[in-house]
């Protein structure tokens, strides 16, 4: 495992070399497995020595991930010339707690309803009876195996771009676009209805549970109503890489 040090000087070295779209990592879904861009992408590069995250080593790898980002903060300090005691003086003015917001409280609460839902009902178990010998065509077997996927990787991705979102409300002027809470709104938008689509689908598939699905659908629709009264301008940031 490298020390911080030679993760500081390995980053360094890929950002001068390497051929990276700057900040493409900061308004993306985090879904690496299913990105083309992950060859423009430092942050992916950067953390292909990553050990899984059920192994013993994690904890040590992300400790001297944070100290290896310290050590190139310091750097940074020294060349701007800024006094670093006068940076622990500097008292950011207080802001309303994102978490008392009523859209986030919306979204997280929404997570974890239907968290223990699919945790209850368990949708991939359906995938077990449909295999080889299945009259389910293969085709709408490979269609449910992807929109369980779906759910379950952004179920509470969502929440924390909501947060993000709303940390930064008051920091930028009026009008002004390509801010990052615009950015993480666009995301938090874009698997909003990549979320409602695959709740769609898993409804035809478990039409017994249509009522409940559809109440999912409705709370949905909601939230990314209240996103875009809340960040208007949102879906105009442009993401770099992705729509460019």
């Amino acid at each position: 495992m490298l020390t911080p040090s030679e993760m500081k000087d390995r980053t360094l070295k890929l950002v001068r070399e390497g051929n990276f779209i700057e900040g493409i990592y900061n308004y993306c879904d985090r879904w690496c497995e299913r990105c083309s861009f992950t060859n423009r992408c430092l942050n992916f590069e950067s953390s292909k020595d990553a050990p899984p995250p059920d192994s013993p080593e994690l904890f040590e790898y992300l400790k001297n991930v944070l100290e290896a980002s310290i050590l190139m903060l310091d750097e940074k300090i020294k060349e701007l010339g800024i006094d670093p005691e006068e940076l622990e003086k500097f008292e950011p003015p207080e802001k309303p707690d994102p978490k008392e917001h009523p859209l986030y409280k919306k979204v997280y609460d929404l997570s974890f309803v239907m968290h223990h839902w699919l945790e209850r009902n368990k949708p991939e178990q359906r995938l077990i009876y449909t295999g080889e010998t299945s009259e389910m065509p293969r085709e709408n077997t490979t269609r449910l195996k992807d929109t369980i996927e779906v759910i379950y990787f952004y179920n509470f991705f969502i929440s924390a771009k909501i947060y993000r979102a709303l940390t930064g409300i008051g920091d930028y002027e009026e009008g002004e676009v390509q801010t990052d809470s615009n950015g993480s709104a666009k995301i938090a938008l874009i698997a909003l209805e990549r979320l409602i689509a695959a709740w769609a689908v898993l409804m035809e598939n478990m039409p017994e549970h249509e009522d409940e699905i559809l109440k999912f659908l409705a709370s949905l629709a909601e939230v990314r109503k209240m996103t875009e009264s809340i960040f208007p301008l949102a879906r105009k940031f442009k993401r770099p890489g992705f729509d460019d």
